[in-house]
């Protein structure tokens, strides 16, 4: 019998909490978390401060005093100060690039060990990193589809307001699709520790067959309520809320990859179980 949602929350809570009953990794956790949060700030910084040296650059000449003409002392200065904000911004965008790379596919690594099951312990980092390297490459294969496809759809008649609903509606489902499909096939290459057992779709399909398609769309919608939920109260709380929000993720983080993992095993225990067709 596949587990249920209020079941499922209680145990995967219990889970994560035994996780991280030591404090050194929590505070691994938080540290790895806080840098792949950088990286995206980085990146986000880097990108708008070239995206405003661009246009400063490009109104350069509206910006200097009609008698002053392009090359003088000052427009020199402002041109350069321009020059050193777009290097700035390149070297914001690289290191948070590199930041977001290195401590997110830990923090997938650190999922992957969740959806495993079993006791949950934050040694082997190099392990962890190619568990991690492993199902962002599984991810970027699975997006695959969708990324052509919108990408395709961009050349039809994108002035017709028609063929632009019907655009948006084909890239949702396809969207959707491929996020349920990827999730259990996450799930599976974690517990079976094989890359090519992401891609069997016909073990994807019972074990999401076996759940209900309805049943397993609920339960991401649940969890998904939840954590939104957790977010927007701590959010909400100024500066404290900012500050416990961060020490909260590796626990919201933990407790959701534990939640569909466990999901997975009781589809595939019941699976098992069922007796044999006559």
């Amino acid at each position: 019998m596949v587990i249920g949602i209020v079941e499922n929350l209680y145990s995967s809570y219990d889970f994560t909490n035994k996780a991280l009953k030591s404090f050194s990794d929590w505070l691994i956790l938080i540290f790895i978390n806080l840098m792949a949060v950088a990286g995206a700030l980085l990146i986000f910084c880097g990108v708008f401060g070239m995206i405003i040296s661009a246009l400063s650059a490009y109104n350069l000449p509206t910006m200097t005093s009609n008698s002053m003409v392009l090359g003088d002392p000052i427009s020199s200065s402002m041109t350069s100060a321009f020059a050193m904000a777009g290097i700035f911004s390149m070297v914001f965008i690289g290191l948070g690039i590199i930041l977001a790379l290195i401590f997110g596919i830990l923090l997938t690594g650190v999922q992957i060990r969740a959806y495993r099951g079993g006791e949950l312990t934050l040694g082997s980092y190099g392990g962890m990193f190619l568990d991690g390297l492993l199902a962002t490459i599984i991810s970027f294969i699975y997006f695959i589809p969708y990324i052509i496809i919108s990408i395709l759809l961009n050349f039809g008649p994108m002035m017709n307001p028609a063929y632009v609903i019907a655009s948006m509606i084909i890239e949702i489902v396809v969207m959707i699709v491929t996020m349920l499909f990827y999730l259990m096939a996450v799930i599976r290459f974690a517990k079976v520790q094989k890359f090519s057992a992401a891609f069997e779709l016909k073990e994807i399909l019972n074990v999401i067959s076996t759940i209900g398609w309805l049943t397993y769309i609920v339960n991401i919608i649940v969890v998904g309520i939840v954590i939104l939920v957790i977010y927007l109260i701590l959010a909400l709380i100024p500066v404290v809320g900012w500050g416990l929000l961060i020490v909260v993720m590796p626990f919201l983080i933990i407790w959701e990859a534990r939640f569909f993992g466990a999901l997975y095993e009781s589809a595939t225990a019941t699976k098992e179980i069922e007796p044999a067709s006559p």
